[in-house]
This record gives C-alpha cells, structure tokens and sequence, in this order.
C-alpha cells in the first residue's frame, strides 16, 4: 500500500462507497459502513386509475419493482373465503366488493397523483417523496362497496423485498432506513368502522420464521404508540445475527378499517464490513 495514504473503494452488491484516508493503506480500517440495498420504487411501471376519480394514464400498479412480493390476501373483500366477496364481473381484473382497488393492499403510486385522487388531507406534507411511492391507504380503500372489515379480520396487507444479500456484514450492524408518511386515526373520533391501525416491519434471515422488530400502534395507551408524522426519516436496527448470509424484509399494516395511511419511499439498507487493506 501507499505509505502516504490515498483513496480506498469499496464494493458491494453492486453498490460502491469510495472516500481518502491519509491512514497508511497498510493499516486496519477496521468496520467501514457500506451500502446493502436501495430501492425508490421509481421504476414500476405505472398504468391508468381503476376505481379512484382522478384521471391519469401513469396512476398506480399493484406490481412492485423485481422480487418484492406483495400480500394482499387479508384485505376484505380480496379473497373467496372472505364475508362478502363477489367476483368480478364488472372486468377490470379486480373483485367487485374490494374497496377502492388501488388501494386493496401495498399499491405503487404517483405520489401527485395519490395526493390529488385522496383530496390530500396533509397527504401533500410528505415532501420527502420523490415520483412514485409505496402506499398502503386504508382511509381512501373504504370509500366504496367492500367486504365488510370487521366480519374479515380488518385490513391487513404486506409487502416483501426480495432476498437481499447480507453475507459478511458484521452481526448487529445491519440498519434501514426509509422516508416515511404515518397518520393513524385519532381514538377519540374512531367510529364502528374504524378501528386502530398498525404498521410493523418483520425481518427474516436465512430463510427463518419473521421476526416482528418494529411496531407503531394508534392507540396512545400502547407502549408501541407512534403519533402521526405525515414526513419523517426512519432509523430501524435489523439486528443481523452472526454468519447472516441472506435477509427479507416485510412492511406490513394490519387491524385497519376507516383509518389513515402509511406510505413509505427511498428504503436504503446498510450496515458495516471489516476492511484490511493488505501490504505489498
């Protein structure tokens, strides 16, 4: 190595991070954060609107970008077993008692356009949103004929990354991070078709049982209470255990009827390798 220093890059899944160092190259830099995964959604391919009133060709999809998977089975309406299901017959590919369908699960949106066809109610102060966002929006999913939402367990919806590769990242240094859009109903004006939202993020290493790491309740009488926050940062520690070769991530919101949203945007995943820079 260069005795006087230089510029070190490091790779990583595709993804690099480069900076100076005026350290001998032959010395132990010890663990250097890396970039795991990105994702801004912003490559979906957006088509017209279904059921929401706002005109626009490049609306909304329900798929995701490559390998997420999104689980929209526990929205009322959305499954055969379920009280109240019809199918469709009106030929827009979705159930006829599903609710608004663009909003039945995780869906992928112009954020504009989402912010415009919801009539905003502080939806437009998510300015960390940039094009298309992901948006689980149960207060917008209610505004027409659906399943009934007590009857079927309330809404509940997920959405999954692909499997992402985290081999060689030290244990207990795994983070994500997202920008998020958080309202939950106000408990004092819930009504009979209300009922208390949750929003939880599960993590899944090597192909193991989920495990729940984050939750954010409506009720303020709850330890995991979260108030609202329409434009907000979030920090989640992962905790990667040791020897983690392979991790997915799930979003999920659950026991929703006439509540808010959670809509989220730019998830970044990272966390830290050993670097030794070997001498000559």
């Amino acid at each position: 190595g260069d005795p006087n220093g230089g510029e070190v890059v490091i790779s990583w899944n595709g993804l690099s991070r480069s900076w100076s160092t005026h350290l001998p190259l032959f010395y132990r830099l010890g663990n250097v954060g890396v970039p795991v995964f990105i994702e801004t959604f912003d490559d979906v391919a957006l088509g017209p609107n279904v059921d929401e009133g706002v005109f626009s060709e490049q609306a909304w999809t329900r798929e995701g970008p490559d390998g997420w998977v999104i689980d929209r089975s526990g929205v009322p309406g959305n499954s055969e077993d379920h009280v109240g299901y019809l199918p469709d017959e009106d030929g827009d590919g979705f159930p006829d008692n599903d609710g608004v369908s663009e909003w039945a699960g995780w869906s992928f949106a112009n954020y504009n356009w989402w912010v415009q066809a919801a009539g905003d109610q502080s939806r437009s102060e998510f300015t960390l949103a940039e094009n298309v966002v992901a948006v689980a929006d149960p207060d917008e999913w209610i505004d027409t004929a659906h399943a009934d939402a007590a009857a079927n367990g309330w809404y509940k919806t997920l959405m999954t990354t692909p499997e992402i590769d985290v081999s060689g990242i030290a244990s207990g240094t795994l983070f994500a991070r997202f920008h998020s859009s958080w309202r939950p109903i106000d408990a004092n004006f819930a009504d009979a078709t209300s009922n208390l939202q949750e929003g939880y993020i599960t993590v899944s290493y090597d192909g193991a049982e989920p495990v729940e790491i984050m939750t954010w309740s409506s009720d303020p009488e709850s330890p995991n209470y979260h108030d609202h926050n329409q434009n907000e940062v979030v920090t989640v520690p992962l905790n990667n255990p040791e020897g983690a070769s392979s991790l997915k991530v799930t979003f999920g919101m659950r026991d929703a009827g006439n509540d808010w949203w959670w809509a989220i945007d730019n998830v970044r995943l990272f966390g830290e390798v050993e670097v030794n820079i070997p001498v000559p």
